[in-house]
């Protein structure tokens, strides 16, 4: 389980954070508040900010980065105004430019201590995501101006030169509130490394590397517009008060899903007590089809509780099963399964014939070879076959006859993020392959369990589908579905995107399973 869900790119795809497409600023005062990604018209916005004057502090909120000419720019204008710079959650990328300017420097609260962190890394194009390593020299001069005497040469050298992808980065948590073992800086050269692959930098810490200019941690109030707005898989979540997920409600959840079960029910009460009472992120999900239920606290990301949760459902021990999330921190997600299911009918009554000429243009679109074996690893994406030894294509104009038959195929959904086809079921990482023995087998057999969940005959029709004809990820779960022996498997290669562009409905992103 340990390998499971280390990228932190990977779980904002997923949507549990709704995605900004601009820094949000505000001003408070003499505070000036900024979050999201940093892109080129925030040139113009920390411009007029400071030049009103009277800025005291630069506060900076989940910024992930972005692009590097602004963040240098922003970052002149930080050293110009001789103010303090103050990071809460998580300042990445070009963010860690802007916080770097300041005169001093310092960790505020209001996120979690161990994902309050400074994340630096070298440049790189934002479109092909190709280092960049003449930019980082512009970089390398502002660290060492702001570090002064605790600059140290080859860490942040490491950093910026050392990285192999974007996803690359040297990460210096927050120092007060946490452990000392957490407030170690760690390197990975690139996103898909497991913390324990990393470099870390044991006798180091964020005030003696110069990052900060003070070790306590300062007491922030954040306004509305900065503040974490959790969402569902892209779908936003209401604002609810603590009793919405109270100890009886959650109890009754839990013992509901047990099905009479003595054991499960026994451990509904303490389960719904502990998840309740739990202080941080933290998630619960419930067996559909079966009973028993899972939960998960203690999390730094929210994304990583439900996708824990989620996992552990789907794969206790001697009870594999597909799942409904029920719960995030204190909201309700059952709502969001009833409203994809209510959606259904009204969805596939507004299914419409494709024009002839869509279809033989979707049809006659260029496609790769028939391929012989899985993709695994970053060969995941690129042009897919045009067809699959033993499999049905099936193109936009099939997919729609098929949906309204009385008798559709089991549709999966491979994909992570977007609206789902009417009646389809979300497998998260559900087309992976890999290189290593041992753990082709593991998920070999974890995709056969939660396959057999969904469609227990093997002469039933399965198809499967991913974002688009880019994706083989719905190729990997098709030949997977032929290996087990599967009879009937089809394959819509267009995807999403080709129902999308013909303007046919969806539904909300509902998982009931991940696979990895």
């Amino acid at each position: 389980m340990k390998r499971l869900f280390f990228y932190l790119a990977l779980l904002l795809g997923f949507g549990m954070y709704l995605p900004a497409l601009a820094m949000t600023v505000e001003r408070v005062g003499k505070d000036l508040y900024a979050s999201g990604p940093t892109v080129d018209q925030d040139f113009r916005t920390f411009k007029e900010a400071f030049a009103q004057g009277g800025i005291e502090r630069l506060i900076l909120v989940n910024a992930p980065g972005g692009d590097l000419w602004t963040g240098l720019q922003v970052a002149s204008m930080v050293q110009d105004a001789k103010i303090k710079t103050v990071v809460s959650g998580y300042c990445m990328s070009a963010c860690s430019l802007i916080f770097m300017a300041g005169k001093e420097r310092a960790f505020g609260n209001g996120h979690l201590p161990r994902v309050t962190m400074l994340g630096i890394h070298g440049a790189h194009s934002q479109g092909t995501r190709q280092l960049s390593p003449a930019e980082s020299a512009k970089m390398i001069g502002l660290y060492k101006q702001q570090m002064g005497e605790k600059f140290d040469a080859p860490l942040i050298e490491q950093a910026l030169y050392g990285i192999k992808e974007a996803g690359g980065f040297l990460r210096i948590r927050e120092i007060e509130r946490n452990l000392e073992k957490d407030r170690t800086p760690w390197f990975c050269p690139d996103g898909k490394s497991r913390f324990e692959q990393c470099q870390r930098y044991p006798g180091k810490d964020a005030y003696k590397l110069g990052v900060v200019t003070q070790i306590e941690t300062l007491n922030l109030t954040l306004p509305e517009s900065v503040q974490t707005k959790l969402g569902f898989f892209g779908q936003a979540l209401a604002v609810q008060s603590l009793e919405s997920l109270a100890l009886p409600a959650l109890q009754a959840l839990f013992q509901g899903s047990c099905a009479g079960n003595t054991q499960c029910v026994g451990r509904a009460e303490d389960a719904a007590q502990k998840y309740v009472q739990a202080p941080d992120n933290k998630a619960a999900a419930l067996g559909w089809g079966k009973p028993d239920f899972s939960w998960r606290v203690g999390e730094d990301n929210a994304g990583q509780a439900l996708l824990r949760a989620l996992y552990q459902c789907n794969h206790a021990k001697d009870n594999p099963k597909l799942c409904r999330l029920v719960a995030l921190n204190e909201h309700r997600l059952l709502p969001f399964y009833e409203d994809a299911q209510n959606q259904l009918q009204s969805a596939l009554k507004t299914l419409k014939a494709i024009p002839p000429e869509s279809a033989v243009n979707e049809r006659n679109e260029p496609g790769a070879n028939t391929p012989s074996k899985l993709r695994t690893g970053d060969q995941i994406t690129g042009m897919t076959p045009r067809v699959l030894e033993g499999i049905q294509r099936l193109d936009t104009a099939d997919m729609v006859q098929l949906l309204i038959k009385s008798e559709p195929p089991v549709l999966i959904d491979v994909a992570s993020s977007g609206g789902m086809l009417p009646g389809a079921l979300n497998f998260i990482h559900g087309g992976l392959a890999f290189g290593d023995d041992k753990l082709e087998a593991a998920y070999a057999e974890r995709f056969r369990h939660m396959l057999l969940a969904a469609a227990p005959d093997l002469n039933q029709s399965v198809a499967f589908y991913c974002a688009s004809d880019q994706c083989w990820l719905s190729v990997n779960a098709a030949m997977r579905a032929r290996q087990i022996g599967y009879t009937r498997v089809m394959w819509y290669r267009g995807g999403l995107a080709a129902w999308t562009r013909s303007s046919l409905p969806t539904v909300g992103r509902t998982p009931v399973a991940i696979l990895n």
